[in-house]
């Protein structure tokens, strides 16, 4: 029995799931981030990445709520060498 093909769907699962989050949470619309010589799929890589280790999750009466502390997922984009600019 081979996990590949699991992998493979459960990481097509997370990221159908993760993307509207990812849209959401991600800084404001009116910035990107670039870094010569990176593919959009790196990009898109480490952006999660970085959402994720951003993402906070605090208990509220009505059950948990997600944000992202924006300072920190902004530094990890630049300690991964991307800039932030305005949108093409």
């Amino acid at each position: 029995m081979t996990t590949t093909p699991r992998l493979g769907r459960a990481a097509l699962v997370v990221s159908l799931i993760v993307a509207p989050w990812l849209a959401g949470c991600a800084s404001s619309g009116q910035d990107t981030w670039t870094k010569p010589g990176v593919t959009e799929q790196q990009r898109g890589r480490d952006t999660l990445d970085c959402l994720t280790e951003a993402r906070r999750v605090t208990p509220g009466p009505g059950g948990p709520s997600e944000s992202v502390n924006q300072d920190r997922y902004r530094r990890c984009m630049t300690e991964r060498g991307y800039t932030s600019g305005p949108a093409q």
